[in-house]
């Protein structure tokens, strides 16, 4: 099993012991998502790399490139922090959408940008802005967070 593969199971069991049956998993395709109910959080492990995503927005991470432990401090912070989706939309298309997160000393951190090509250019442009609550209180979680990013065991 590859690092990234063992770090995917230890949040997937962190998650379970912390949120129970509002945990899904499913498998497809050599890959293994997790979703978490009434949420807009996911995670998802191949035989490459992470995937951390919040609603549209995801990013890829592998310990390959040396990001993996980047991905896993995002998918915490996905997690452990109030995230703002602003969408674009020109008539009922969504041609970019924003991810941003509010830290905890309440600066705002843009972690991605997500667009599409073809659209209808023609039409008024619209932006939707959504605010998510945390998914999980950080201190409930310090010791096993800590535990999971150490990468020394």
């Amino acid at each position: 099993m590859k690092l990234h593969e063992k770090k995917f199971n230890e949040i997937l069991e962190l998650l379970k012991s912390k949120l129970g049956s509002k945990i899904s998993v499913s498998e497809e395709h050599g890959t293994t998502s997790l979703y978490i109910e009434d949420s807009h959080y996911w995670l998802s492990t191949d035989a490459y790399e992470l995937t951390v995503g919040f609603s549209l927005g995801h990013q890829h991470f592998s310990e390959e490139y040396e990001g993996l432990k980047k991905g896993i401090e995002q998918a915490f912070k996905l997690l452990t922090c109030e995230i703002r989706i602003t969408e674009y939309k020109k008539g009922e298309t969504v041609f970019k959408v924003i991810t941003d997160v509010k830290n905890s000393d309440s600066s705002i951190e843009n972690i991605g940008i997500t667009g599409v090509l073809v659209y209808p250019f023609w039409k008024k442009t619209r932006i939707e802005t959504t605010y998510f609550e945390r998914i999980l209180d950080p201190d409930e979680i310090a010791s096993e967070m800590n535990q999971i990013l150490n990468f020394n065991e």
